[in-house]
């Protein structure tokens, strides 16, 4: 049967991203180790199809092999297999470039839509975990649970606010770093003329004072799915747009134009 891929948790971080790439992979591969047991295999993209590290079970041999060959490992892939899963093989993986950091899943999201709802609240809640513990590192701005649907939301609110023709280019890796200083200077506009109790204010009234939830370092959580993952309270792309209209008619009131298009 052929595999889908999923994303799981994304970051598009080339854009924002101040600290080193790899060493903030590996922070998030040390989460996933204490989630999901084991690496069983970690491989560079210069790598052979063979090569590589398996079975590893010490985040200390992989920041060791990792930062010994910073070239081979410019990018690179960490697998692991879903230890609940026992009927199968579930893999899930964390790659890792300059512009994007993605946990992929590869079964079409059949692990979190079985036929017992209790039992996908139960793995809905744990990848939240994953999630948010991901999300919480200082160096992540922004992260999203699950692509193409985006389901949740975890990193400071500017990151919500998502105008088009920049975000075009955010999205597309080729362009990504490429976006760094237009990004930085939007996200000091927004932090500048659009408080976040503002933003927390309008996101629990229109998603429920249970959706929104306040983190450390200025960051909120933001969930788009109603108990199990795939059950949308709305459409997050819509959502998103009316999110940025509302921001954008918020500072025309204040004589702020938030958003000028690209940089000349």
């Amino acid at each position: 049967m052929e595999e889908i891929e999923r994303w799981l948790m994304y970051s598009f971080w080339g854009s924002y991203l101040k600290e080193d790439y790899i060493q903030v992979g590996l922070d998030v591969a040390e989460i996933l180790m204490k989630h999901w047991g084991q690496v069983e295999w970690l491989r560079g993209f210069a790598f052979s199809y063979d090569e590589g590290l398996k079975d590893v079970d010490s985040i200390n041999i992989v920041r060791k092999e990792v930062l010994s060959d910073r070239d081979r490992y410019e990018l690179y892939d960490v697998t692991f297999f879903n230890p609940t899963v026992t009927e199968e093989i579930y893999v899930n993986r964390l790659n890792v470039d300059d512009a994007m950091l993605t946990v992929a899943e590869y079964d079409d999201m059949k692990y979190f839509q079985t036929g017992d709802s209790t039992l996908n609240e139960q793995r809905v809640r744990k990848l939240l975990e994953v999630f948010t513990e991901v999300g919480s590192l200082p160096a992540i701005q922004e992260l999203w649970m699950v692509n193409p649907e985006r389901f949740a939301f975890m990193g400071h609110p500017t990151y919500l606010y998502r105008p088009r023709p920049l975000y075009e280019r955010v999205e597309h890796t080729l362009y990504t770093p490429k976006t760094k200083d237009e990004v930085v200077r939007l996200v000091e506009e927004f932090k500048a003329h659009v408080p976040t109790e503002w933003v927390i204010d309008y996101l629990q009234d229109r998603l429920g004072a249970d959706a929104v939830q306040e983190m450390a370092d200025s960051k909120v959580r933001v969930r788009f799915y109603d108990r199990e993952l795939t059950k949308s309270k709305v459409n997050t792309r819509e959502f998103l747009r009316t999110f940025e209209e509302d921001v954008d008619q918020f500072c025309r009131e204040k004589g702020v134009t938030l958003y000028k298009g690209e940089a000349s």
